[in-house]
């Protein structure tokens, strides 16, 4: 829908980022798309989390007539290249980066916003000075406002966005990234609440853990949507047996197919995730490796998590060594059996050579 350039202020010196139209697809001032990117600017400037990109600013080019986007430059890249450039993450780090997901998620929904596209491209691992990381939110361009209930948080009060006047979909128009949709998003969107971003949001994690969403592998179109509907997502410790229980229970709860089985908030999920990171949700760039390449203390970290798996490969350890041992003795008598005879062989021969 658009593109992003890099981009500095000629009156602070500050660089920013511009986000702009790709002109040619809009004609209407009521196109869809004009209204999702003047949205996006509205509640992306509106919402106040570190873990939510920002917009600075809305301008208009001069020759067309159509909006850009002034927003923070980011340095970095998206959860997705990371994943295609590493493959799976240690258990410890993508709960890291799914904690401050949820963190974003939780002030965007206190403000009555429902972003509906989480997904690992939308996903923003910033860099800052010293190595350290900061995960944001991108692109609210798909994202609903929900009025907010009279008696909602009063902290959401000064902050909650009204709800467009003009729609800006069409009954049973299907919006988002599918592998990473929740099941009430595909009756177009009737229903969504914060508790689709939830699901979303436990679809990612398995990507992280695993390498791809749950659904991956389903190539036709029409059965990935049935997959969605109405297929639990797999259990985690099937596909990889070293994430510990109380992970899977996480992710099982978060991708329930009926909402009200779910975690009920951003907040409520974030507080079940504080258990499982004793090292807190900081993040470095040196963590941001594969699953293979761990530092030992994430690696530590996530086995600790499962008692059950220490035992197994303690127990497999100890077998290990006794078996190499016993099969390895035989071995070993044979051949000083087999260089025993060879040498007799050898003196026997000689005594006859000499002794004729």
């Amino acid at each position: 829908m658009g593109t992003v350039y890099a981009a500095k202020n000629l009156r602070t010196g500050r660089r920013v980022a511009i986000k702009s139209l790709r002109v040619g697809s809009l004609l209407d001032p009521l196109a869809p798309d004009l209204l999702r990117f003047e949205q996006e600017a509205r509640i992306a400037g509106s919402l106040e989390s570190e873990h939510i990109a920002q917009v600075l600013d809305i301008e208009r080019d001069p020759a067309t007539g159509f909006p850009f986007l002034v927003m923070e430059l980011l340095r970095g890249e998206d959860l997705q290249c990371l994943l295609d450039r590493v493959g799976p993450l240690p258990v410890d780090v993508a709960l890291r980066i799914a904690a401050q997901v949820c963190t974003g998620l939780a002030a965007a929904h206190a403000a009555g916003v429902v972003h509906r596209d989480v997904k690992p491209g939308n996903v923003f691992l910033a860099r800052r000075e010293g190595g350290a990381i900061v995960v944001k939110i991108l692109d609210f361009g798909l994202a609903k406002i929900r009025r907010l209930p009279p008696d909602g948080p009063s902290s959401a009060a000064p902050s909650a966005l009204s709800a467009p006047q003009q729609s800006m979909t069409e009954t049973g128009q299907l919006l988002g990234s599918p592998l990473y949709m929740s099941p009430e998003q595909l009756d177009g969107g009737k229903g969504v609440d914060a508790r689709s971003d939830l699901f979303s949001l436990a679809v990612t994690l398995f990507a992280m853990l695993t390498g791809k969403p749950p659904h991956a592998d389903v190539k036709s179109f029409p059965l990935l949507l049935s997959h969605i509907a109405t297929k639990p997502m797999p259990k985690i410790r099937e596909v990889v047996p070293e994430v510990g229980p109380e992970v899977e229970a996480l992710l099982e709860r978060a991708s329930r197919l009926e909402r009200e089985e779910r975690f009920g908030s951003a907040v409520v999920m974030l507080e079940a995730m504080r258990p499982l990171l004793p090292g807190g949700t900081a993040l470095r760039e040196e963590l941001l490796v594969g699953r293979g390449d761990a530092p030992r203390e994430v690696v530590k970290t996530h086995v600790k998590s499962d008692p059950r798996t220490m035992t197994e490969r303690a127990a497999a350890e100890e077998r290990a060594p006794a078996k190499t041992t016993v099969s390895s003795r035989p071995r070993r008598w044979f051949g000083m059996i087999g260089f025993a005879v060879f040498v007799v062989t050898a003196v026997a021969a000689a005594l006859v050579i000499f002794g004729r």
